[in-house]
C-alpha cells in the first residue's frame, strides 16, 4: 500500500506542496549538501534550499582547494554564502572538511616536512574554525580514512606517510582546542554495513574514544546502489552509539545505474524509506543529509540518485522520505 502512495504521489501535481521535510524530521535535521554555484542562479534550486532542509554540507566551498588555494591566502566566498542562506532560513550547517587525500590544493604535497605539513593543517583549521565560530554546529574534520583494501586500517594518503596514523587523532585535537562547541566527525563510505572497513573504522573509533580524543560522532555518507542497503545498516549504526558517538547520514544518494523507469522508481523509494526509518529507530541518529537536491545536479549525472528529479518535481523517493519520517 505505501509504494502506491509513493507512486500516487509522485503522478500527482503539487502533491507535495504542503510537505516540508525539514518539519517532519524534527527533532532530528534533514539535510542537503548545496553547491553555490546553483544558488540564485537556478530559481526552483534554490527555493528548495531554503524550505526543505534544515542543514546544510557545502558540497565543494570548504574543501582545503577551494578554501585555501593558496598557503595562508583564503577564500571564504562560497562557504560565507552558505552560512548566509543557512541564517536566513534558521537552518545549520556541516563544515565538510578538514583531513582529506582528495581536492588538496598544489602546495600541499610531498616536499613539505611533517613538521611544515603538521603547522598548515592546524593553521588551516584554526583559521576556519576562528572565522565561522557560533556559526557551524558540526565539522566532518577527518573525511574518508580507512583504507578499501583488506587487512588494512588507514588510507596511504600524504598524512599518513608524514604524520602517521596519528594524523587523524591530531586534526581532531586541534579543532576542538580551535573552538570547543561544534561536533566532530569522521565520515566515510561503504561503512554502512557490518563488513571489514566498517570494522575498521570501529577498531579506530574505539582507540581514540579510549585515548581521550576528541570524536564525538561518525559520518556514514551511504552512497548506495539500488536494492543494496546493507541488512546490517541498524546494527551497525547501534554498535558505533554504544562507542557513546552519535550517528549520522551524511551524503545519501541511491543511484539507479541507468535511467528511472516505474520499479526502479518504487525500488529506490523503498531504499530511502529503510536508511531513514533505520536512522529514525537509533536516538542518536541526529541527522539525514541528502547529496544534492535534484538529479540535474547531481555528482553522479546519469544515477538519478536523488529525491527530485531534474525538473525539480519530486520523485516517488520524496514522499518515502516524508513517511519514514513520520514513522509509517
Amino acid at each position: 500500500m505505501r509504494k502506491t502512495t509513493w507512486i500516487l504521489g509522485h503522478l500527482l501535481p503539487f502533491a507535495s506542496g504542503t510537505l516540508v521535510l525539514r518539519d517532519l524530521a524534527v527533532p532530528r535535521f534533514f539535510g542537503a549538501a548545496i553547491n553555490t554555484s546553483f544558488l540564485f542562479a537556478d530559481e526552483k534550486y534554490t527555493q528548495l534550499a531554503q524550505t526543505q532542509f534544515s542543514i546544510f554540507t557545502p558540497e565543494i566551498e570548504m574543501k582545503w582547494g577551494e578554501i585555501e588555494p593558496i598557503q595562508n591566502q583564503f577564500n571564504f566566498t562560497g562557504a560565507d554564502k552558505l552560512v548566509q542562506l543557512a541564517e536566513s532560513v534558521q537552518a545549520k550547517i556541516r563544515g565538510h572538511n578538514f583531513l582529506w587525500e582528495t581536492h588538496l590544493p598544489p602546495w600541499i604535497n610531498e616536499s613539505l616536512s611533517a613538521t611544515e605539513l603538521d603547522r598548515a593543517l592546524k593553521h588551516h583549521i584554526e583559521v576556519i574554525m576562528d572565522r565561522y565560530r557560533g556559526k557551524i554546529y558540526a565539522y566532518d574534520v577527518v573525511n574518508e580514512p580507512i583504507s578499501d583494501t583488506p587487512n588494512a586500517t588507514f588510507r596511504e594518503t600524504i598524512w599518513t606517510h608524514k604524520l602517521g596514523e596519528e594524523s587523524v587523532a591530531k586534526a581532531l585535537t586541534y579543532a576542538r582546542q580551535a573552538d570547543p562547541v561544534p561536533k566532530l566527525y569522521i565520515n566515510d563510505y561503504d561503512i554502512e554495513g557490518i563488513n571489514a572497513k566498517s570494522n575498521s573504522l570501529y577498531e579506530v573509533a574505539k582507540s581514540l574514544k579510549k585515548d581521550g580524543v576528541p570524536l564525538d560522532a561518525i559520518g556514514f555518507q551511504a552512497h548506495i546502489t539500488l536494492g543494496q542497503v546493507p541488512s546490517t545498516f541498524r546494527e551497525n549504526l547501534q554498535r558505533f552509539v554504544d562507542l557513546d558517538l552519535d550517528v549520522a547520514i551524511t551524503e545519501l544518494d541511491i543511484n539507479m545505474r541507468g535511467p528511472p523507469n516505474a520499479t526502479a522508481l518504487a525500488q529506490q523509494a523503498e531504499d530511502y524509506h529503510s536508511v531513514v526509518s533505520t536512522c529514525m529507530s537509533i536516538e542518536r541518529c541526529v541527522s539525514v543529509t541528502i547529496w544534492g537536491i535534484s538529479d540535474d545536479h547531481s555528482w553522479i549525472p546519469d544515477g538519478s540518485v536523488l529525491p527530485w528529479d531534474g525538473n525539480k518535481e519530486p520523485k516517488p523517493a520524496f514522499f518515502a522520505i516524508a513517511d519514514a519520517f513520520r514513522g509509517n
